[in-house]
């Protein structure tokens, strides 16, 4: 009897460690195209600005790669999902744009401690993939608000929301996750253009 009982605890020890799963696919989030502005005559150069952490959905806040589909029925992907957070993400390639673009005399980070002249606040409002409800078509949306605020009094200099749609070349996560970065380059090149307006 007890060594019937070994011999099934082994097998099943033994089929266990045989079961294989599928690999999750890791996405990044971010911006390759270089946006270049002028900026010689902008009232920032003086100026110091601090990106402040992003405010967006829960969903946003963590790896998973989400998408909707029929406009109200979301869902997770099994098999993909962000390598970093949205939310983090977002906010990092945020910080970068404004450093590339010069506008200002120095760009920092929400954990500073440095005392800035002004702060961008970030809202990441949407940033997901949609399907029909038939599959037959697949598009994302990504909307994103930008407000600048004077440090020393709190009010808001300007505010503006930047909102894309773009079509899914494919109807998968990775379909998505190209239209989403090129929905996030075409939003940085419009807010690039607004904030350097902003400083003129």
């Amino acid at each position: 009897m007890r060594l019937y009982f070994f011999t099934a605890v082994l097998v099943a020890l033994m089929s266990g460690c045989s079961v294989s799963t599928s690999p999750i696919t890791e996405y990044r989030i971010g911006s390759n195209q270089k946006i270049v502005i002028d900026n010689s005559d902008s009232k920032c150069s003086e100026k110091s600005l601090k990106v402040a952490e992003a405010f967006s959905p829960n969903s946003l806040m963590s790896m998973d790669m989400n998408y909707v589909i029929d406009e109200n029925k979301q869902f997770r992907y099994s098999q993909s999902q962000w390598s970093s957070s949205p939310n983090s993400a977002i906010t990092a390639e945020i910080v970068k744009l404004m450093r590339d673009i010069k506008l200002f005399k120095t760009v920092q980070i929400s954990k500073s401690r440095t005392k800035n002249d002004m702060v961008l606040e970030v809202s990441i409002d949407k940033f997901i993939q949609y399907f029909t409800q038939e599959n037959k078509k697949s598009f994302v949306n990504v909307s994103i608000t930008l407000t600048l605020i004077d440090s020393k009094t709190s009010v808001a200099i300007a505010t503006k929301t930047f909102d894309v749609k773009l079509d899914s070349k494919s109807l998968d996560a990775e379909g998505g996750v190209e239209a989403l970065n090129m929905a996030l380059n075409k939003i940085f090149t419009q807010s690039a253009k607004w904030i350097g307006g902003v400083c003129r």
